[in-house]
């Protein structure tokens, strides 16, 4: 498998795990990840995601989005790494993530309000808000 895709959905499951940090979905989203990744080490997997967690919801309020892009540039690395040892688990991973995407909160922007960006057809930035 190719570098770039693990790289992508290294970032897509540490983005995932952010966002779910506060929410019931963590716990199954954890155990997933962690069980899919790492199945002898799913404990101290589990573990150690429960301890970066802790980090960001002990966060203030004003700090929490950088808790949250902390968390998942530091959870990016450790998912690529163990993706690059062990790429017959992205089919695996992306299953997990592809069960609770739809469930996933959508994090607001520092007004409070969902940024939407992105191009329209033609290249022309999409509007935000």
């Amino acid at each position: 498998m190719r570098e770039e895709p693990l790289r992508v959905l290294a970032g897509a499951v540490a983005g995932a795990l952010a966002k779910a940090v506060d929410t019931d979905l963590w716990v199954d989203l954890r155990a997933g990840v962690a069980a899919v990744l790492a199945p002898t080490l799913a404990e101290f997997v589990s573990a150690r995601l429960d301890e970066a967690r802790v980090r960001v919801v002990g966060a203030p309020a004003v700090r929490l989005e950088l808790a949250r892009a902390e968390f998942t540039t530091e959870w990016r690395g450790s998912i690529h790494t163990m993706l690059w040892q062990h790429p017959e688990a992205a089919d695996p991973l992306r299953a997990v993530l592809n069960a609770v995407s739809p469930a996933l909160p959508r994090v607001a922007g520092e007004s409070g309000v969902v940024q939407h960006t992105g191009v329209l057809p033609g290249g022309w930035p999409a509007a935000h808000g």
